[in-house]
This record gives C-alpha cells, sequence and structure tokens, in this order.
C-alpha cells in the first residue's frame, strides 16, 4: 500500500473512530513531532504516537485538504476538529514506508 492509500485508510478509520484501527498502520518506532507555539515535541514510538491518537478527545476528526504526494511523503492541509474547541488548521507531513506510518509532522498554519 502505497502513501495515498494509506493515509486515505487512517483518516477514514481515524473519522470512523476506529482509532486502534488507524493507530495499527503505524509503525513500531514511528515518530511524531508537534509543533505548539515556539515550542516542539518529538513522541516516539507506536505507544507515545498512537496513544496520542487514542487519548484524544471523542469526536476529534482530521480532514485532509489539500494534498501533495511526494512518493513516501504525504502532505496536507489539514482541518483539525475537535468538539468544544476551535477548529484549527494545521500544515501535516506523513512519511510512509512499506505501508506503514513512520514519521509525522503537525504544526499549526
Amino acid at each position: 500500500m502505497g502513501a495515498v492509500d494509506t493515509m486515505e485508510t487512517f483518516f477514514e478509520l481515524l473519522n470512523d473512530g476506529d482509532r486502534a484501527g488507524a493507530v495499527a498502520l503505524m509503525d513500531e518506532r514511528v515518530e511524531m513531532r508537534i509543533h505548539v507555539g515556539d515550542n516542539a515535541r518529538t513522541l516516539r514510538g507506536v505507544e507515545q504516537v498512537g496513544g496520542w491518537f487514542l487519548r484524544a478527545e471523542t469526536g476529534l476528526k482530521m480532514i485532509p485538504g489539500e494534498i501533495r504526494d511526494l512518493g513516501i511523503t504525504w502532505q496536507a492541509d489539514l482541518l483539525s476538529v475537535r468538539p468544544g474547541a476551535l477548529s484549527q488548521h494545521l500544515d501535516a507531513s506523513f512519511r510512509v514506508e512499506a505501508g506503514k506510518i513512520t514519521s509525522i509532522n503537525l504544526a499549526p498554519r
């Protein structure tokens, strides 16, 4: 499964509420970098990265907008919607190798 197919499946599962299914698409050594303000935090391993998605508020939706397929890298303007919070546009970059997500970078637009 290529990057586009993997990411389509990831967001379909995530947005349908099957977070465990979405996390199953992650490599064991996945890394995620989250930018907040002037700081960034890096999570490492499926336990930390997957846990971030599993612990998110019920009803979390991430809707990809403008998508750029760069081979093993998939980038998008991502709309994050959480109940009770303002929606947020993120610059998102996912690296996919052999059908598994190996790297995620999320930064505010």
